[in-house]
């Protein structure tokens, strides 16, 4: 067994620049009628949901109770169980840009033998789930382990022991397993000589300010917490040490939907890993069509990218990015059962069918049609009257000038827009000053 010493990891210089952003407000109301009415409808005790927009900033929404007489609010963390994975797949990608490790490097450099587990598996496979190995959680007794000792601190070199005979020869096919990122997380360990909170606290969520995202049991978690709810008990008195201990760095993190859309965000727009790592953490094999962290499903017609989380005692989480609009969506729920991935369907729905193109619309006698929005670079823009010397301007999310056109009498304005995919506004005015603003998504 070798391992690997890191004295200093360099991790990106990340910066924020904050613009005057304004979330819709009648795109607000939608989404939180939504989430209103999901959590009636099924008799939900609490949500707390989040939505980047690009170009219009991010919406919080929360509804319902974390317990009688307290109201959810979207302050509260909640566990985001499997969600957790991300955060352990991005600190070895990050190791690996640094040579710390490779990710076709087998176990065996880094980790003594364990009872069927495979020591030639290499990184790689245990964070697409190419594993082969069996799940330690699924093992007969686990779940007794956990709730006959609450307070108990169980460690993830203990737990391998547990693992049962493998399902399959690594490689040759794919089964979700929680091993793998319990190994993963004993990798990160032992290639570094520090801990895996300690990594993750200093170069990921220190640099990102994610102040309120925390690795339970081993961090203390200072702020509110909504209570988890499973099968109509509330399961707040029950210690969750020996719960969250054994899930590490498989599932046992705790954060706010905005702090996880602010987390996504980073990570998609290149703040966090190079190119090349993020390409690897996005390319999905398997039955599961699973990176490594991360996978990626067929919603509405779209390709998203989306994980899901579950933990006893009542969170259910749901994390969901549109890499063609940008949009990103959290769902956190303090209940079992729930599917608060059908909720993320339903909110990324309301955006895409939002009848909010039209901003305002001061023009004399106009009424104005924007099709389609969202849309793949034609639009058209079509007034219920003819209108004279009409100015057209366009702009992106940023306020940069993208282009100006001026008509002398139109009622159909058709635009080819040219550019990134994202958030554009058009402007159309006349000589008296009156004008409409039109935000425009780009696919």
């Amino acid at each position: 067994m070798k391992k690997k010493h890191l004295l200093f990891i360099h991790f990106l210089c990340l910066t924020f620049h904050v613009s005057a952003q304004t979330f819709d407000p009648l795109l607000a109301n939608a989404l939180q009628n939504k989430i209103d009415s999901i959590r009636n409808r099924h008799n939900i005790k609490g949500i707390s949901a989040s939505v980047l927009y690009p170009g219009m900033g991010t919406w919080k929404g929360v509804t319902g109770i974390s317990h009688p007489g307290t109201l959810i609010s979207s302050e509260m963390l909640f566990a985001i169980a499997s969600n957790t994975k991300l955060f352990t797949g991005v600190l070895l990608l990050r190791l690996a840009e640094n040579n710390t490790i490779s990710l076709d490097d087998p176990l065996h450099q880094y980790l003594p033998a364990y009872p069927n587990i495979d020591s030639n598996i290499t990184i790689r496979q245990l964070l697409n789930h190419t594993s082969g190995l069996a799940d330690v959680t699924s093992v007969q007794g686990y779940a007794d382990s956990m709730l006959t000792d609450p307070n108990r601190v169980f460690t993830a070199s203990e737990l391998m022991t547990w693992a049962g005979p493998p399902l399959f020869s690594a490689g040759t096919s794919w089964n979700y397993c929680n091993t793998n990122y319990l190994l993963a997380g004993l990798i990160v360990e032992s290639a570094t000589g520090l801990s895996y909170g300690q990594l993750l606290r200093d170069s990921i969520l220190a640099p990102l300010q994610l102040d309120s995202t925390f690795l339970d049991v081993y961090e203390t978690i200072p702020y509110p917490v909504a209570q988890p709810w499973q099968a109509g008990t509330n399961n707040h008195s029950m210690p969750r040490t020996s719960i969250n201990s054994a899930a590490w760095a498989a599932g046992a993190m705790y954060s706010t939907s905005s702090e996880m859309v602010q987390w996504y965000n980073a990570l998609m727009n290149g703040q966090v890993l190079s190119a090349n790592s993020l390409s690897e953490l996005t390319t999905f094999v398997g039955s599961g069509n699973y990176g490594m962290g991360i996978s990626a499903a067929t919603v509405l017609g779209r390709t998203v990218w989306t994980h899901g989380g579950t933990i006893w005692g009542g969170y259910n989480s749901s994390m969901m990015y549109d890499p063609t609009s940008g949009i990103i969506i959290c769902v956190l729920i303090n209940q079992l059962p729930a599917q608060a991935y059908q909720v993320s369907i339903q909110l990324l729905s309301a955006l895409m069918n939002s009848p909010v193109a039209v901003i305002e619309n001061e023009l004399k006698d106009a009424s104005l049609r924007v099709f389609p929005n969202p849309t793949d670079g034609r639009v058209s823009i079509q007034f219920n009257s003819v209108q004279e010397h009409i100015t057209l301007k366009i702009t992106d999310a940023s306020g940069r000038s993208i282009d100006s056109k001026k008509y002398d009498q139109v009622d159909l304005i058709e635009y080819e827009l040219d550019g990134m995919k994202g958030v554009y506004f058009i402007d159309v005015s006349d000589t008296e000053g009156r004008r409409s603003l039109i935000r425009l998504l780009k696919l």
